[in-house]
């Protein structure tokens, strides 16, 4: 009787609660999204509870938007290994959560010697952490999948915009409980771009540089420099999309599957080998991360063009540049896991990170 009320109530949801797609324009809009989204968890969670003996269904966890820290990832998730044998392990026990996407790690890859492989696994994610030599480059990876789109999340240095403070990244990324992170776009360092924080723009100057929005379905959206340069129009923008936050440095790499070329770019010196890092998409809440660095063995840096076409060569959907040089960072596991430019962190602004959703009383 339960199930059965669960499910009407669900499908009730769903014809009264979910906005169409055309009728995104008013903030009441997104606030139902937002309600129906919570009740979806709920109802799915409790049909989980009535149904435990009978079918498995698979519980559903989300982070509040407006949380700073996210719940404690499990001590027991984490591991490292030098055989790929075992992420491929790894990766079967993660099925469920996979849904039947491919992943990118590749246990035939040139991996560095001597380096391991970093992994995390619970019910909401799961990450594979590597380095790997492509045409000679040691390029670090973070490849990412999640459950729920609120587990890709933003954190700024003192959870403020516009903060004078600048912290470690690692710093940031422990503070927030996030399971992996990567630098942002290190907004206090330059004013050009579209920047958003919880869904509130900060910046509007989008006419020189890319900028790159994340929703709360967990999908990378751009706009090019130049796009959105109406009154109103980057507001508009994120309130049709359900954005929750943007960075802006750029450029873009991937778009739609399809390599970009960069000719010229007001930042990022893109025609000279530095130190770099991206973030990418291969599926729906399936990500890459990767930067190319500075090594101790003097290995090449990259080009914005080089750096786009190892990107690209992981076969992924969309990707994007975030702050490069010494700011080039994937953090794992308390630290750093690639080689950082002259040995040492630079104090940053902000980190992008992925964070587990399972409340730390449940797991408990």
């Amino acid at each position: 009787m339960f199930a059965a009320f669960a499910v009407g109530l669900l499908g009730w949801a769903v014809l009264n609660l979910h906005p169409a797609s055309d009728a995104r324009s008013q903030s009441g809009a997104d606030t139902r999204l937002r309600l129906s989204d919570k009740l979806d968890v709920y109802v799915n969670n409790a049909a989980s509870d009535a149904l435990g003996e009978l079918t498995y269904i698979r519980k559903m966890y989300t982070i509040q938007e407006s949380a700073t820290v996210a719940p404690e990832p499990d001590p027991n998730g984490f591991g490292m290994t030098y055989d790929p044998a075992d992420i491929e392990a790894l990766i079967q026990r993660a099925s469920i959560l996979l849904d039947g996407q491919k992943v990118t790690f590749d246990p035939t890859a040139d991996f560095v010697p001597d380096e391991p492989i970093r992994y995390y696994l619970d019910d909401t994610i799961l990450v594979i952490a590597w380095k790997e030599y492509i045409e000679q480059r040691c390029c670090t990876f973070a490849e990412v999948k999640i459950a729920h789109g609120s587990q890709i999340r933003r954190k700024l240095a003192e959870d403020s915009y516009s903060s004078s403070v600048q912290l470690y990244a690692s710093d940031m990324a422990e503070a927030a409980n996030a399971v992996v992170a990567m630098n942002g776009d290190f907004y206090a360092f330059r004013d050009l771009g579209i920047t958003a924080y919880q869904r509130k723009v900060y910046r509007n100057n989008p006419a020189q540089v890319d900028s790159c929005f994340f929703t709360a379905s967990g999908d990378m959206l751009f706009s090019r420099a130049g796009e959105l340069m109406g009154p109103g129009e980057v507001e508009a923008f994120m309130e049709a999309n359900d954005v929750l936050f943007a960075v802006a440095f750029g450029p873009i790499l991937v778009d739609n599957g399809e390599l970009q070329y960069c000719s010229g770019y007001p930042i990022g010196e893109v025609n000279t080998e530095y130190s770099r890092s991206v973030i990418a998409m291969t599926d729906e809440l399936h990500y890459l991360l990767m930067t190319i660095n500075h090594t101790p063995d003097a290995r090449p840096r990259a080009t914005i063009n080089e750096l786009a076409r190892t990107i690209y060569s992981k076969n992924v959907w969309k990707a994007y540049t975030l702050d490069g040089g010494q700011t080039a960072e994937i953090i794992m596991m308390g630290g750093p896991i690639n080689h950082v430019d002259f040995g040492f962190e630079r104090a940053v602004s902000d980190i992008i990170y992925f964070a587990t959703a399972i409340p730390e009383e449940v797991r408990s």
